[in-house]
């Protein structure tokens, strides 16, 4: 318990846009990566835009295997990839399925 005293919330503010100087190929990837990883945020933003230039790099033959080993890490920073999923620790939203049976049990 003590362990998380003094832990903080991450930040709830949703990613938003991409920036405005990320080049079109990185927006493009941006736009691809942004919705499959539902649990990014504000404060990924630097890691995604990042992610972003190397992804645009790749897709246009511009990256070496060190450059793709860096993409790697940086999808592994996000949770992109099955391995570090598990160390996001996200769970879709539940979705309210109340159909009042049980309620005399459990409230």
């Amino acid at each position: 318990k003590g362990r998380y005293a003094d832990r903080r919330e991450i930040d709830s503010r949703e990613i938003g846009e991409p920036p405005e100087w990320l080049s079109p190929a990185a927006t493009s990837a941006w736009r691809e990566m942004v919705p499959t990883l539902p649990w990014l945020r504000q404060s990924h933003r630097g890691i995604v835009a990042i992610t972003s230039l190397l992804a645009a790099k790749m897709r246009a033959g511009e990256l070496g295997m060190s450059g793709m080993n860096l993409l790697r890490q940086c999808l592994g920073s996000l949770g992109a990839n099955p391995a570090d999923f598990g160390k996001i620790g996200w769970s879709p939203p539940i979705e309210d399925e109340d159909d009042g049976l049980g309620d005399e049990f459990f409230r």
